[in-house]
């Protein structure tokens, strides 16, 4: 691909033969009679010709050229806003260009002799997509383990080692992602399908005051065990696929400048996907199992909460975002009842819904996708959660016991911001 010129923003990608415009227009090369030398202002020569990619960086190239148009779409359909699709875009464009990149080393984490995590949001670093590496190379760390217990909604804590990748081999719209491998001393857990034994991957906010506030990183395990918790009475009734979410913790690393916080889960290889938003972004695939899923959370909660933002490996999912109706707690991505209403208007029942006898949304019940063996279940409908309320009650106070950490923390009780969590595939 080329470089682009000096100030101007516009990059052409697979030898010239598509172009982006100041807009953020993608133009084929093909097609552009108007895109001639000294034409369009907005489109203008490239200068640095980079021959001889190989297959893997053109394949790079292809996925971060789909994200540029995925951003696009999310743009037009109302789901980011233009400052935000800015500062993406940008990103992107510097990722195809060779610029403004740096290294975790560099940038996320340095050793004691070092600056403290993430002290500057504006250097991200280089994203490298890969699977795990041989780590046996790698340094190993002591780090604190916290795991939270939603029976008696109590955080307990126990040492690790670990070892961490120093480059990210992936990005969402909060957090990058690096490869871990950390050794657990609980030989008795049951190991989960498709979960790759001791490799783990470690997510950190790209956005500093997270790091400064734990609370962040706790609040997210908190509703992923929650939703963990909804997945297994969605079982229960015996749905065509089981669904789950990984059982996801907290970790400190203690031997880092700053003692700096991560949210920690297994690594599950497999191709990722992404089923519904936290604010009616449905997925093309539209996935019965999922959107059902979403649907049962509505009722089974006695309508006081929504699980969204279903993303993962096949039914084994991460990163869910709950909205409550008080529109307090579980994280920045909690919309309230405006992303439940948003949810509710886009969602459309399917035989999944009808088979557990959910309230029809929408005019008509798709028969498309997976479907029962047997049209209704047996029992005359599904059982609200209980145990769960309390907790959900806990979450969203403003006096929620956090566990203590080996540094101090800052913690603001005041109302979490609401923010939107965004397509992480972008």
């Amino acid at each position: 691909f080329f470089r682009v010129a000096e100030g101007v923003d516009a990059i052409a990608h697979s030898l010239g033969r598509l172009w982006i415009r100041e807009s953020g227009d993608i133009i084929d090369g093909d097609r552009r009679s108007s895109c001639t030398w000294g034409g369009n202002k907005d489109v203008k020569p490239l200068s640095g010709y980079y021959p001889s990619m190989s297959g893997k960086d053109l394949m790079e190239v292809d996925t971060k050229w789909n994200n540029l148009q995925n951003l696009k779409k999310l743009l037009n359909d109302g789901l980011i806003t233009k400052s935000e699709y800015s500062v993406r875009r940008n990103q992107l464009i510097d990722e195809l260009t060779g610029t403004s990149l740096t290294t975790l080393a560099a940038s996320q984490y340095k050793r004691r002799r070092g600056s403290s995590a993430s002290d500057n949001v504006s250097n991200l670093p280089a994203i490298i997509p890969k699977p795990p590496p041989d780590f046996i190379n790698f340094p190993a760390e002591k780090s604190i383990k916290y795991i939270f217990d939603l029976k008696t909604r109590t955080w307990t804590q126990r040492e690790v080692d670990l070892k961490l990748d120093t480059v990210p081999f992936s990005r969402g719209s909060l957090r990058v992602v690096y490869h871990m491998e950390m050794e657990e001393t609980d030989k008795t857990k049951e190991e989960v399908p498709g979960e790759a034994k001791n490799r783990y991957v470690a997510k950190i906010s790209m956005n500093p005051t997270d790091n400064k506030n734990a609370k962040v990183y706790f609040r997210d395990v908190e509703t992923q065990t929650i939703a963990k918790y909804y997945a297994e009475k969605f079982n229960q009734y015996h749905p065509p696929k089981k669904v789950d979410f990984i059982k996801a913790c907290v970790l400190e690393l203690v031997e880092r400048e700053g003692n700096p916080i991560v949210g920690v889960e297994k690594f599950i290889p497999g191709p990722y996907r992404k089923h519904n938003s936290n604010y009616g972004y449905v997925s093309d695939e539209e996935r019965n199992t999922p959107q059902a899923f979403s649907h049962f959370s509505w009722e089974a909660s006695d309508h006081t909460l929504l699980v969204c933002d279903i993303q993962g490996v096949g039914d084994l999912y991460t990163d869910p975002q709950i909205h409550h109706i008080s529109g307090e707690g579980f994280g920045k991505g909690n919309l309230g009842m405006a992303g439940i209403s948003k949810f509710l208007q886009k969602h459309r029942c399917n035989a999944i819904c009808r088979y557990l006898k959910l309230p029809q949304l929408g005019n008509k019940v798709s028969d498309i996708g997976t479907i029962p063996t047997t049209r209704l279940m047996a029992l005359n409908n599904i059982q609200i959660v209980t145990m769960v309320q309390q907790a959900g009650a806990q979450l969203h106070s403003q006096t929620a016991v956090l566990p203590v950490l080996k540094r101090q923390v800052v913690v603001d009780n005041t109302k979490e911001q609401t923010r939107c969590s965004r397509c992480t595939l972008i």
